[in-house]
């Protein structure tokens, strides 16, 4: 290992030689508003121009790259000096205002999901955007390749910077918010795809004091005092269920109360003869049991909810977000604690974690996560932290159990073909055969011709979602409650394959009361919308553990093609009819 290179002589050799202490020519000195002197790369590593930066690393890689290199990796604080500038005003590095174009971020992926991105879908070189750059010569702290630094957030000590090429741009800035909001899940010990990091210098190796920084002003962010509940306004969700109209403290035209861990919530409803509600139970309130993602409808409508927006509303402000049974706010304001506890060791930072289920996103976030059930990411907190945009609402009744039962179908289904209401669905993904591996690589028109070319049509995203969630709205198709390596997701696919397709009904749990296979995991299935677009379902064999949940969704393009992208066909009673024809 090269010997460490010094950042500049140090403040008493200067005096006595009259020295002008400067950084390497590859680096920016910086300072820290406490006196904190170091510098830092101008480029993400390897700090070259006209280079693809280096990514697909972990948290230990990253550091050690740097050592050899004879430098360390930055502390977040430094990382957010030289991102905000001296004065902490440039939310994107080159300025404190959203420009597009300006830096690699918000690309959109073909796929439509991370768990699918194609080699060719990379970095941009380092300095080919030239226009992302701030004031002191630091290139592309925003978007292109996520930046790995030193931190001691949530007990965590490592964390991402910046956003990548894919990021939305509302998280690509400066603010490190996106990375430290609830439902991030990072665990610093795995590579992550998109994951870079860039190195600084400094005469002495950073103690406590710099590697704290950042979090220390992150917790200072003092939660909203606790304020008088009301416990009368709810409404009924259903026989015996009632839930807040309001997030807590219960009062229209007052801010909802922040920053509050899960075992506070649940005290605090627990005093009122109340109790947090259930997942499930949460987002048969969001839905009133519609076949639809929002309370108001299907379709984002902007400004119809406290989504989006430049920081907390009071509740009842947006008097369009009002959910089928009566209850505002459920999307957006302020995510919602629920009772639901989460067992799944691949989605903990740390190893003693317990993770609770949340809902509904916050004022900050974009529309794919402002959404009655998850369909991007796994929305889930450590119960004993607080976030200053997370809060809760209570429920009253006995516990809510989901009946699960087989739905009753009115057609006589031909042999593969499963009767769901007034139509029929292939048991197994295309060509629909028990035992067979499951087609892939079909873009949108060739999962159509699939199924046309059988006299049976791509089933549309409202058949699927009835046959994968049931009339009790299951979370996955065989329940509410998550069971690892039920389906074949990411940890089975690793054990069997390494990353291919499972021949169809192997799986045998991951089954749906009516004996429909493999909806959740194995392969992403195009479905039909009524705007006669396409939409990828379920979640394929490279989704995290749990992800492939009845409701996941990928927004492809309708050329979008790969091995993880099938099909599943279904029939109704007009083409049945026609296949009996003579």
């Amino acid at each position: 290992m090269p010997l460490r290179r010094p950042l500049l002589p140090s403040l008493l050799a200067c005096m006595l030689v009259g020295c002008d202490p400067a950084p390497p020519a590859d680096m920016v000195a910086l300072s820290t508003g406490d006196g904190w002197q170091f510098a830092i790369d101008r480029y993400e590593f390897p700090n070259q121009v006209g280079v693809a930066p280096e990514i697909y690393v972990n948290l230990d890689e990253a550091q050690q790259a740097c050592r050899t290199a004879g430098k360390r990796l930055c502390t977040a604080a430094e990382w957010r000096r030289a991102c905000e500038g001296a004065e902490g005003a440039n939310r994107f590095g080159y300025g404190p205002r959203y420009q597009a174009d300006r830096c690699h971020t918000g690309r959109t992926l073909p796929s439509g999901h991370t768990s699918m991105m194609d080699p060719d879908e990379l970095v941009a070189t380092s300095g080919a955007f030239p226009g992302c750059s701030t004031p002191e010569g630091v290139f592309d702290l925003v978007g292109n390749a996520e930046e790995w630094v030193l931190d001691s957030w949530r007990g965590v000590e490592g964390m991402l910077e910046g956003g990548a090429w894919y990021t939305h741009v509302r998280y690509s800035d400066c603010s490190g918010r996106y990375s430290r909001q609830p439902d991030y899940r990072l665990d610093p010990r795995r590579r992550v795809f998109s994951a870079g990091f860039r190195c600084c210098l400094s005469d002495q190796s950073p103690g406590p004091e710099q590697l704290q920084a950042d979090t220390v002003q992150r917790l200072a962010e003092s939660p909203s005092p606790e304020q008088g509940y009301d416990p009368e306004p709810e409404v009924a969700v259903r026989d015996g269920l009632f839930v807040d109209r309001y997030e807590y403290p219960n009062r229209k035209g007052q801010r909802p109360m922040a920053g509050v861990s899960w075992e506070r919530a649940s005290e605090l409803c627990q005093q009122a003869d109340k109790r947090l509600c259930e997942a499930h139970e949460w987002q048969l309130a969001c839905t009133g049991g519609l076949a639809q993602s929002l309370p108001y409808g299907d379709r984002f409508i902007p400004s119809a909810c406290a989504v989006e927006e430049d920081g907390p509303a009071v509740s009842g402000r947006f008097f369009a977000c009002v959910s089928p049974v009566g209850a505002h706010d459920m999307v957006g304001g302020l995510w919602e604690w629920t009772a639901t506890q989460l067992d799944l060791p691949g989605l903990k930072a740390r190893d003693e974690e317990l993770l609770r289920e949340i809902r509904g996103g916050s004022w900050y976030v974009d529309p794919r996560k402002a959404t009655c059930a998850a369909e991007v990411g796994y929305p889930a907190a450590p119960q004993d932290q607080r976030y200053p945009d997370v809060g809760f609402r209570c429920c009253r009744g006995g516990l809510t159990e989901v009946a699960e039962r087989p739905q009753q179908g009115s057609l006589d289904c031909p042999e593969g073909l499963v009767a769901i209401g007034d139509f029929c669905i292939e048991a197994h993904e295309h060509p629909g055969a028990a035992g067979a591996v499951p087609e892939g690589n079909l873009d949108l028109a060739a999962a159509r011709q699939a199924c046309t070319g059988r006299g049976l049509h791509l089933c549309s995203e409202q058949e699927w979602l009835q046959a994968c969630a049931g009339s009790s709205q299951r979370r996955w198709p065989y329940g509410n409650v998550y069971v690892p390596e039920r389906c074949h997701d990411e940890s089975r696919a690793r054990e069997t394959n390494e990353g291919a397709a499972a021949p169809a009904g192997s799986n045998e749990g991951c089954v749906t009361p009516e004996g429909i296979f493999d909806l959740s995991g194995n392969l992403w299935e195009w479905v039909a919308r009524g705007d006669h677009q396409g939409v990828l379902v379920g979640g394929g064999w490279n989704v995290a553990d749990g992800l492939g949940q009845c409701t996941a969704r990928a927004r492809a393009a309708a050329s979008y093609r790969s091995p993880e992208v099938g099909a599943r066909c279904c029939a109704s009673a007009a083409e049945l009819a026609r296949q009996g024809s003579p």
